[in-house]
C-alpha cells in the first residue's frame, strides 16, 4: 500500500493491514525454512552414502513430503538401480489386497485353508502351528506386515493372485516394482523374481497414504498394520520412541531395508532406505553391517528435519 494513502485510513484500518503483512512475511518465512530443512539433507546424507559405497555397500535414500510442512519436496539420493526386495514388496501384496477389499471381491473375514504344503521357512508363526486350519485373510495380512510371516505371505498371494498386484503397480505408474514370485521360491528373472527401486517405493508409500487408490478404512489399516512392526533394528533404531513410525521392513543375504512413514503430526514424510552389501553373502554378517547404517541414516534424516 503507499504510505500517503496509510493518512486517510483509521488507525484499527492501518492495525489490520500491518497484521496482513506480518502474517504473510511470517507465512513465507516458515515455507522458506521448511524448502532449506529438507534441501540440506542432502548434505546431511551424501557423505554417509559416499562412505558405505567406499566399503563395497549401495545405498538408495528416498524421502517425501506428505502433508505440505516442506513445500511437497521429494529427495532421492545414491543408487538409482532396482534391488531385490525381501520382504518389502510384501507392501505391495498389502495394497493390491485392501484394493480388492474396496471393491467387494474379497473380504478380511474370508478364512482359506493353510496346509502343510504351504509352509516355508524364514520369518513365521503359521510354520509353528497345527495346519490344516483355516485363517482369515485379515490375519494373513497382519503376520504379513508386523512379523513378516513367508507362510502367510505365499498363502495370501494365492488369495490375491499376481495379476492384481501387477495391474495396481501399472495403475499407481510403478516402473520397477513387481511381485513375480512367493518367498523362497526360486528365482526366474524377469518374469518371475521381485524387484523394488527407492522411487517406486516412495511413490506406493504416497498413495497408500493419501488414499488414491483406497477407501480411507483400508488406509487406516494398513497404517495400522505398518504401526504394529515387530522389527525395530532399522529404521525405527534410529528414531525416537516417542515418535510415531509406521514401516515395513525387508531383509535376506547381503540386503536390508526398510520403507515407511514417519508421522510427526503436521510433518508428517515417508521415507524408504535401500542397502546391499557386496562384501557378503552371510546373513548374519551382512546384517551386522547394514543395519546400523540404515539406523543411522534414519536418525541424520530425522535430526535434519527438525524444526
Amino acid at each position: 500500500m503507499n504510505p500517503r494513502c496509510l493518512n486517510r485510513l483509521h488507525p484499527r484500518q492501518i492495525m489490520a493491514h500491518v497484521l496482513a503483512f506480518l502474517l504473510v512475511s511470517l507465512a513465507c518465512a516458515s515455507t522458506t525454512a521448511a524448502e532449506q530443512s529438507f534441501q540440506s539433507l542432502q548434505a546431511e546424507l551424501q557423505p554417509l552414502i559416499d562412505n558405505a559405497a567406499s566399503q563395497g555397500i549401495r545405498v538408495s535414500v528416498g524421502a517425501m513430503d506428505l502433508t505440505g510442512a516442506f513445500a511437497g519436496q521429494t529427495l532421492l539420493l545414491g543408487s538409482d538401480g532396482d534391488y531385490h526386495p525381501a520382504s518389502t514388496i510384501k507392501l505391495l501384496l498389502i495394497a493390491a489386497l485392501m484394493q480388492q477389499v474396496d471393491a467387494g471381491r474379497l473380504s478380511l473375514d474370508n478364512a482359506v485353508a493353510v496346509s502343510a504344503a504351504d509352509i516355508v521357512g524364514g520369518m513365521g508363526r503359521l510354520q509353528s502351528e497345527t495346519v490344516p486350519q483355516q485363517v482369515t485373510l485379515r490375519r494373513l495380512a497382519e503376520l504379513t506386515v508386523t512379523i513378516s510371516d513367508n507362510t502367510a505371505t505365499n498363502v495370501l498371494v494365492d488369495a490375491v493372485g499376481y495379476d492384481a498386484m501387477a495391474a495396481l503397480a501399472n495403475q499407481l505408474g510403478l516402473k520397477t516394482m513387481q511381485f513375480g514370485r512367493k518367498m523362497f521360491e526360486a528365482a526366474q528373472p524377469p518374469l518371475r523374481d521381485n524387484y523394488i527401486d527407492a522411487r517406486d517405493a516412495l511413490e506406493l508409500l504416497a498413495q497408500i497414504y493419501k488414499g488414491d487408490f483406497l477407501g480411507n478404512d483400508s488406509r487406516r489399516q494398513i497404517l495400522e498394520w505398518m504401526s504394529a512392526q515387530t522389527v525395530k533394528s532399522k529404521i525405527a533404531a534410529g528414531i525416537p520412541a516417542q515418535v510415531p513410525v509406521a514401516h515395513k521392513t525387508g531383509e535376506n543375504g547381503p540386503v536390508s531395508h526398510d520403507i515407511g512413514y514417519i508421522l510427526m503430526p503436521g510433518r508428517e514424510v515417508a521415507l524408504v532406505i535401500f542397502s546391499e552389501t557386496s562384501t557378503t553373502t552371510d546373513f548374519d554378517t551382512a546384517q551386522a553391517q547394514l543395519n546400523p547404517l540404515v539406523a543411522k541414516i534414519a536418525e541424520s534424516f530425522y535430526q535434519a528435519i527438525q524444526p
